[in-house]
């Protein structure tokens, strides 16, 4: 009843493996004993309704004490000098649960082919007791746990049949949407082609000072005749600086024949112009 003189310390309080894997949970024991001649006693045990003391008792997969170490009065001493006195070995495997001792003050469990049920607290347990008359009488106890977790494992079969479905839906879904992105490509192509459109109209409209130019709408040709407009023609004489008259000009006289001259004779009048005529 009186305070400990030794603890008991865990590494970790939470420990999560995946299904079929083995686990090792350690526990590790500082102080001494309160005599040297007493011993000390380390045990595991298991619960699974979260109990950090495992006050039940139970056994880890139902192995007990006895299968673990054939015989708890003479499985482990600790002397007065902290040394540490093995008579077992340091080791038994049962049901795939396996008690290693530690000399150096720490002692492990180790679960085998873990499965779900194998998931909750396990308790590590320091027990010193004084043997006398033949019986053992505890003088001080102490102890730790550890949480374990065990995560499911899909099977391989279903891991692989369900990647293959993710697969084929990821082509199948690929191959339907094809349509619709090859419809946005030429959508978008379409919306590229009208801007340079607008873009060239807009250029050409300013460079001719038109900003929105209007087309006329053209009259419609009638089919009635139309008066066509009368024209008038003056002949007017042209007065030379030479003096010379041009040869179109009437009553001018010929010009004498000169070797290697051009002769241009006198034009007529012109048969649409009645007022030369006149002239």
């Amino acid at each position: 009843g009186g305070p400990s003189a030794f603890l008991i310390t865990t590494p970790y309080s939470l420990c999560i493996c995946p299904e079929g894997q083995n686990v090792t949970l350690t526990c590790r024991i500082s102080g001494s004993l309160a005599d040297h001649h007493d011993l000390l006693y380390k045990t595991w045990y298991f619960s699974s309704n979260g109990d950090q003391s495992c006050s039940e008792k139970k056994h880890i997969r139902n192995v007990t004490e006895k299968e673990l170490h054939h015989d708890l009065g003479r499985h482990h001493e600790l002397l007065g000098n902290g040394t540490q006195k093995s008579h077992l070995g340091g080791q038994a495997i049962h049901h795939g649960v396996e008690f290693v001792l530690d000399h150096h003050g720490a002692f492990h469990i180790v679960v085998m082919n873990l499965t779900l049920q194998d998931s909750g607290n396990y308790c590590c347990y320091a027990v010193e007791a004084r043997r006398e008359h033949g019986k053992s009488h505890t003088k001080q106890v102490a102890h730790g746990f550890v949480e374990l977790q065990i995560q499911q494992a899909l099977p391989s079969s279903v891991a692989d049949i369900t990647a293959a479905a993710l697969a084929t839906g990821a082509c199948i879904v690929g191959i339907l949407c094809l349509p619709l992105i090859l419809l946005l490509i030429y959508k978008q192509r379409q919306a590229v082609s009208s801007r340079r459109a607008h873009e060239l109209v807009r250029m050409e409209s300013s460079a001719q000072g038109i900003e929105n130019p209007v087309f006329e709408v053209v009259p419609s040709v009638s089919t009635e005749p139309q008066p066509r407009p009368q024209r008038s023609y003056m002949a007017s004489r042209q007065t030379s600086e030479s003096g010379w008259h041009l040869l179109s000009e009437p009553s001018t006289p010929l010009s004498p024949h000169v070797p290697g001259d051009c002769f241009f004779p006198t034009l007529d009048p012109v048969p649409d112009s009645p007022n030369s005529l006149k002239a």
